[in-house]
C-alpha cells in the first residue's frame, strides 16, 4: 500500500523540479540578455520605423576647395552644383586598366601640384578608400588596399591624368595615374568660376606665411540671424516620451526600472544595468547598453547602415514638429571594447544649408561594435519652419572679419586646446598665433546651440567655427566673441 503514495512523492518532486527550472528560464528572459536582438519599434507600438536616409545622403564633403590658380580660392557648399555627385561620375568611369601607377609622394609636390586650378573634396573623418569603391559601386583602383582610409580626393591641372588622394591617419598623399585626363573636372572648374564665389584666401598668405593653407574668407556678407527653438522632449511626463523610451526595451519594458531624480532626469534601467536609458531634464537623451555584443565585426559603411537605422527606430531622424532637417555624419572614428571593433558616428544637422553645432553635445551620436549599438545620444531640437524663414531672409550684414577672429581669440582657442592636451605652455604672442592657426583645420560659418540655455534664453547664435582636429571652438559671427566649444572625441 505504500508504493502509490511512494509514486505521488516522486510526482510532487518533479513537478516541484519542474516549475523550479520554468521559473528560472523567465527570470533569465526578463531580466537577463537574451532579448538583445529582439526589440524592434514595429513590435512595440505596431509602426514601421521612421524614414531612414541613406549613406549617400548622409556621407558629404565637409567642404570642397577650389583653387582658380594664381592665389584666388573659393570652397563650395555640400549643395552648390552637384560637385560631389560631379566626382562620384568621374570614378565611377575611371577604367582600372587605366591605372600606369600609384604612388606615394611628399606633402611638398602634393602642395606644389595644387598651385595649379584644383578642387579638393575634403572630409573631418576618414573611410577605407576599398570599402568606398564597393560601396559606390565604383570602379576598382588596384591598389587601394595599400592607401587604408582617406578623408582627401583631389584633381589638379598640374597633372590632369592623376587621382590625389590624402590619409590622414598615415599622414601620407597618394597619386593615381591613369592614362587619359579627367577632362570632367576641368570643366567643373570652369562652371565654378563663372559662377559668383566668395572669395577666399590663405591664413599664410594673409598674414605673411607661405606655409599655412587653411583658406578663410576675405569678406563675408550673410542674413543670419538667431533663430528661437525648443528641445524636443520639455515635458518627460508624457505618453510621447514613454513611448520613445518603450523603443529601447520592447516587450520587457514592464520590467524595466523608472528613476525620477530631483534634478527631472528620468532613468530607465534594465536588469542589472546592461541597459540604461538616460533622459534628462533639458531633454538629452543618452542610451548604453553593456550587452555583450553577439554580432560579427561590420565594415565602415556596414556600421553605418546599422546606426541609421537604429536611430530611425528610436526617436527618428526629424523630430514631431518643427522644420525638416538634413543629417551629415560630422565626424567618426574607429572604437574597440573588449577586442570587439566598431565605429562611433557623429551626425550633425543642416538647417536648410547652414549646419547646425551643439556646444558640448552633438544632434546624433551612435556608437556600434558588432552590429550591436553600444552608446545613443540624442540632442535634437525643433524649430518653426515659417519663423526661422523670416529670420534668415532679412537684409545682409557684414560677419566680423575671419582672420581678425583668428587673430583676437588665439589666446582663447589655445586654452581650449590646452584642456584637450596640449602644451603651448613655452609659447607667446606671435609664436604662439603661429601655433594656433596651424591647428586649424578649417573655419566656416554656421548655427551654435549654447549648452543649456536659461530658460526664455533658448535661441540658435550665428557662429564662425573654427575646427581643428578633434575640437570646434564657436565665435560669434558679428563679434567675435567666444560662444563655447565641443570636443569631437567626447560622448
Amino acid at each position: 500500500m505504500g508504493k502509490p503514495k511512494q509514486y505521488i512523492e516522486s510526482a510532487k518532486n518533479i513537478i516541484l523540479v519542474v516549475l523550479f527550472v520554468t521559473t528560472m528560464l523567465l527570470l533569465y528572459f526578463f531580466w537577463g540578455s537574451p532579448m538583445a536582438d529582439s526589440f524592434r519599434i514595429s513590435d512595440i507600438i505596431g509602426e514601421e520605423p521612421s524614414e531612414i536616409p541613406s549613406y549617400r545622403e548622409v556621407t558629404q564633403p565637409a567642404r570642397i576647395d577650389v583653387h582658380f590658380g594664381e592665389g584666388n580660392y573659393t570652397v563650395l557648399e555640400e549643395q552648390d552644383i552637384d560637385a560631389w555627385e560631379k566626382c562620384l561620375q568621374l570614378l565611377r568611369g575611371l577604367d582600372p586598366e587605366g591605372v600606369r601607377a600609384l604612388e606615394e609622394i611628399t606633402a611638398e609636390q602634393f602642395d606644389r601640384i595644387m598651385e595649379f586650378r584644383s578642387i579638393l573634396y575634403r572630409f573631418h573623418y576618414e573611410m577605407p578608400l576599398d570599402t568606398f569603391l564597393k560601396k559606390y559601386e565604383l570602379q576598382e583602383i588596384p591598389g587601394a588596399n595599400e592607401v587604408g582610409d582617406f578623408s582627401l580626393i583631389g584633381f589638379s591641372s598640374g597633372s590632369p591624368e592623376s587621382l590625389f588622394i590624402y590619409s590622414r591617419g598615415k599622414d601620407k598623399y597618394y597619386r593615381i595615374v591613369y592614362d587619359q585626363p579627367h577632362a570632367s573636372m576641368e570643366e567643373l572648374l570652369s562652371t565654378v568660376e563663372d559662377m559668383v564665389n566668395v572669395s577666399y584666401f590663405r591664413i599664410g598668405t594673409l598674414v605673411g606665411r607661405d606655409d599655412n593653407r587653411t583658406l578663410v574668407p576675405l569678406d563675408l556678407s550673410t542674413s543670419l540671424e538667431e533663430v528661437a527653438y525648443s528641445q524636443e522632449f520639455e515635458n518627460l511626463n508624457t505618453a510621447e516620451v514613454k513611448a520613445f523610451a518603450q523603443t529601447f526595451f520592447g516587450e520587457s519594458f514592464d520590467f524595466v526600472r523608472k528613476i525620477e531624480e530631483s534634478k527631472g532626469t528620468h532613468i530607465y534601467m534594465y536588469g542589472y544595468g546592461e541597459k540604461v536609458l538616460t533622459i534628462t531634464a533639458e531633454g538629452r537623451v543618452e542610451y548604453k547598453n553593456k550587452e555583450t555584443p553577439q554580432g560579427s565585426q561590420q565594415n565602415y559603411f556596414d556600421a553605418l547602415d546599422s546606426a541609421l537605422q537604429f536611430v530611425a527606430a528610436h526617436g527618428g531622424w526629424q523630430t514631431g514638429d518643427g522644420m525638416e532637417m538634413s543629417p551629415v555624419v560630422q565626424y567618426s572614428r574607429a572604437v574597440e571594447s573588449e577586442k570587439r571593433k566598431g565605429y562611433r558616428f557623429v551626425f550633425g544637422m543642416q538647417l536648410l544649408e547652414e549646419p547646425l553645432y551643439l556646444e558640448r553635445s552633438h544632434s546624433i551620436m551612435v556608437e556600434v561594435i558588432h552590429g550591436q549599438v553600444t552608446q545613443y545620444l540624442r540632442d535634437m531640437i525643433e524649430i518653426e519652419e515659417e519663423e526661422f524663414r523670416e529670420q534668415t531672409d532679412g537684409v545682409e550684414r557684414q560677419a566680423f572679419s575671419a582672420i581678425n577672429m583668428i587673430a583676437q581669440n588665439y589666446p582663447y582657442i589655445a586654452s581650449v586646446l590646452s584642456e584637450k592636451g596640449y602644451d603651448f605652455s613655452s609659447l607667446t604672442g606671435e609664436a604662439l598665433f603661429d601655433a594656433i592657426s596651424d591647428l586649424i583645420i578649417s573655419v566656416s560659418t554656421g548655427y551654435m546651440k549654447p549648452d543649456h540655455g536659461e530658460e526664455g534664453d533658448n535661441v540658435l547664435i550665428p557662429a564662425w567655427i573654427v575646427k581643428t582636429d578633434n575640437v570646434m571652438i564657436y565665435f560669434d559671427l558679428y563679434d567675435a566673441e567666444p560662444l563655447g566649444h565641443t570636443g569631437l572625441l567626447e560622448s
